[in-house]
């Protein structure tokens, strides 16, 4: 990740905050609210929306970026993560599949693979996520395989974008920038 220009922020005792070095310029977007806004600089594009839209959002830029292998990283412990879906996550089977081997991981921070046949796990994930947390510890990181982009995504947002290039950014910005 290091190669990619990601570095990372200890925030509290467990929580470490990943982003992008600005050098070679990345682009930065962000996805926000009233209840949750944008801490961003002048260079960042800032988009205002509510929590679903948000969530249907990110499902949209998987669906754009995802090309067979997506890594998730949290911000605390998989705990954390887990505790908040499990509760909207329970009755889908996928999930059930997917968080029984994920389990060994929950006292760790240890990325998880997501590969071509978890798209609609790692989307339902994503959006049981944004409507079920609370905390900034049970936020996470989603970096696709192949692209240069650090997306992270805090429940109720905001959600922040870091792009290697504006080619990408302007692809997957048509997700959300209408």
């Amino acid at each position: 990740m290091h190669d990619m220009g990601i570095f990372s922020t200890q925030q509290g005792d467990n929580c470490v905050l990943l982003g992008m070095d600005s050098e070679p310029s990345p682009v930065k977007h962000c996805l926000c609210n009233d209840a949750n806004p944008c801490e961003s600089d002048k260079d960042t594009f800032c988009k205002e929306m509510d929590t679903d839209a948000m969530a249907k959002a990110i499902v949209e830029t998987v669906h754009r970026v995802h090309q067979g292998q997506t890594v998730l990283v949290p911000a605390s412990k998989w705990r954390s993560v887990f505790d908040a879906v499990a509760f909207s996550m329970a009755e889908d089977e996928l999930w059930q599949e997917f968080d029984a081997s994920a389990t060994i991981k929950l006292n760790t921070r240890d990325p998880l693979l997501f590969e071509a046949g978890d798209e609609h796990t790692l989307a339902g994930l994503i959006t049981s996520l944004m409507n079920d947390g609370e905390s900034i510890e049970q936020s996470v990181f989603l970096i696709p395989a192949g692209a240069p982009l650090l997306i992270h995504i805090s429940p109720g947002g905001p959600v922040k974008f870091w792009f290697g290039n504006h080619v990408l950014a302007d692809e997957v910005s048509e997700a959300y920038a209408r």
